[in-house]
């Protein structure tokens, strides 16, 4: 009981509350799902995956469920092969990180915050390197994602962002005949216009897959009814990046991590939102709108908290 003039105390949800307000707030619930039982293993004990147990979270899909619509033969057709003119070429690649062979025991870096949340996440991007490792390397040197909020409050840097591995993307089908993006190890190779810049596209890839990324979901309704069900903050799952730059260091939200399966058909919904990105460019560039982009890390942005 408070005493006089002190806020009433909020009532603490039960488990079965806590899991109606996630089905509430998503979409309508399949059959028999409500029913099942919440932390209910997925797979057997000691499997190395890391969503394990069930939960009744609905999970955002980048792109939107079902793939974004672009005909078979689109380019193939006059108006965009007439209109195509090729460009730089550039790499979308999928990593992940925080395995460490000597504390096998210990899931750090990404790999131990998916399996704090119970949810897949990736880093999901794009390089113009080459050599897909030396993109690696600069991720390791900046631990990319590493800064989160500790339990007491105040910012910490994390353990195991500094292994950073590509990962292999096995889409169910292939990209549309005749399209700039193509099948390449562990990446996908994308050929883009000679007038579309490699970070217009980067930006404007982040832009279709933006419901599916974790800081953005971790701070929405459904993230944070998830967060209340397996007992963490919101913000100790948040992530983003310290740069050093002499004796300054700046951070910015890390904004490439995203709920992604790259063995299931997230990776063809990301083949489409790349095909349909340099379609729209040279067939309806007037729909596109010419943006510029200012790097918070590098002198526009603040420190982080």
């Amino acid at each position: 009981m408070s005493e006089a003039g002190d806020a009433p105390e909020k009532p603490v949800k039960t488990e079965r509350q806590i899991m109606t307000d996630i089905i509430d707030i998503t979409t309508e619930a399949e059959p028999n799902r409500a029913a099942r039982s919440i932390g209910r293993a997925l797979l057997p004990e000691g499997s190395a995956g890391a969503v394990t147990h069930w939960y009744p979270t609905r999970w955002p899909r980048v792109g939107g469920k079902a793939l974004l619509p672009l005909s078979n033969n689109a380019f193939t057709r006059k108006p965009f092969t007439d209109a195509y003119q090729p460009g730089k070429l550039v790499f979308i690649y999928v990593a992940g990180c925080g395995e460490d062979h000597s504390m096998p025991t210990i899931a750090t870096g990404l790999l131990g915050l998916a399996r704090r949340l119970r949810m897949t996440v990736h880093k999901v991007s794009v390089t113009a390197q080459v050599h897909l490792r030396d993109r690696l390397r600069e991720l390791n040197a900046d631990h990319y994602g590493a800064l989160t909020t500790s339990v007491d409050g105040y910012p910490c840097s994390d353990l195991g962002y500094d292994n950073w591995m590509a990962q292999h993307i096995l889409p169910n089908n292939k990209p549309l005949d005749g399209s700039p993006i193509a099948l390449a190890e562990r990446c996908l190779a994308v050929r883009l216009p000679q007038d579309l810049s490699v970070r217009e596209f980067d930006k404007r890839l982040h832009h279709h897959m933006r419901n599916a990324a974790l800081n953005r979901w971790l701070r929405s309704q459904a993230g944070r009814t998830h967060c209340q069900l397996i007992g963490i903050p919101p913000a100790q799952a948040m992530r983003a990046t310290g740069y050093g730059f002499g004796e300054v260091v700046r951070a910015s939200e890390s904004q490439e991590f995203y709920h992604f399966r790259p063995k299931s058909f997230d990776a063809d919904r990301l083949i489409r939102i790349a095909e349909v990105i340099i379609h729209d460019h040279v067939v309806a560039p007037r729909r596109q709108a010419t943006t510029g982009w200012k790097s918070r890390a590098q002198g526009y942005g603040q420190a982080f908290h």
